[in-house]
């Protein structure tokens, strides 16, 4: 019986050494895989920041392609506007060139036929050649030509 009981003893005490070993063996898988857990848990929440950057980044995206897109719509109606105002704007400078360019001819027409006639009446009263005149007078009849 006491060899059984020492027997037993032993086992009892080799079955607690391996406990031990076991429990220390485990303990050390677990801590290791606990460690790699942390560090796979870290890598995730980078993972996950990246990716909420990465979908604001596309709404961001999204939201200035748009505003482009109407700037550049902008732009060509402004541009289209301001090509008609162009247009207009020549066709009425044309147009009052044209206007004031026939004033003008109609005027110079009219001077010179009221110089002709001046003279006329002039050199029939007095009966006065131009190359009698002095330089003030020949000018003031250049004046009255072109006034």
């Amino acid at each position: 019986i006491e060899k059984l009981q020492q027997q037993l003893v032993e086992t009892k005490e080799k079955a607690q050494e391996e406990k031990e070993k076991l429990e220390e063996k485990y303990a050390v898988q677990i801590s290791r895989l606990e460690a790699q857990f942390n560090v796979k848990a870290k890598e995730i929440g980078v993972i996950q920041t990246e990716l909420k950057t990465i979908k604001q980044f596309q709404r961001r995206k999204i939201q200035m392609e748009k505003e482009l897109n109407d700037l550049k719509d902008n732009l060509r109606v402004t541009e289209k506007k301001h090509q008609e105002t162009l247009r207009r704007m020549e066709g009425k400078f044309f147009e009052e060139k044209h206007r004031l360019e026939q004033e003008a001819e109609k005027k110079i027409i009219m001077l010179a036929e009221r110089a002709h006639h001046e003279a006329v009446v002039t050199s029939t009263q007095k009966n006065v050649d131009i190359g009698d005149l002095t330089w003030e007078q020949k000018e003031k009849v250049l004046r009255l030509l072109f006034a």
